[in-house]
């Protein structure tokens, strides 16, 4: 148990024994709240959610990158090979570019 769980499991403690009745109240419900976020959302949703988007879950925007100063997601060049290779199929000779090749960083 790292020492912030801990610190929250004693504070939570010595409210739930205080003689007023509405901090014991507040008490509860904060533990309560602090089990079902670890529990259910961050065990459980978070996992899901990042299985569920693939590699969607690690795309960044571009203007965020920008921001950032980092190179944009890798996410949207490969997406659109498949419409370059039906191009190249077709018998286009002419260069295709990804939507990420015309962009510069700062």
């Amino acid at each position: 148990m790292t020492s912030a769980a801990l610190i929250l499991m004693l504070t939570f403690l010595s409210m739930s024994s205080a003689p007023v009745t509405d901090i014991k109240i507040l008490a509860t419900g904060l533990g309560a709240g602090i089990r079902v976020d670890a529990v259910i959302v961050r065990a459980l949703m978070v996992p899901a959610m990042v299985s569920l988007f693939g590699r969607w879950n690690w795309w960044m925007p571009v203007g965020l990158a920008r921001l950032l100063r980092v190179a944009p997601s890798p996410v949207a060049p490969r997406i659109a090979a498949p419409a370059r290779e039906l191009e190249q199929a077709a018998g286009g000779d002419r260069p295709t570019t990804t939507p990420h090749s015309r962009t510069r960083l700062c």
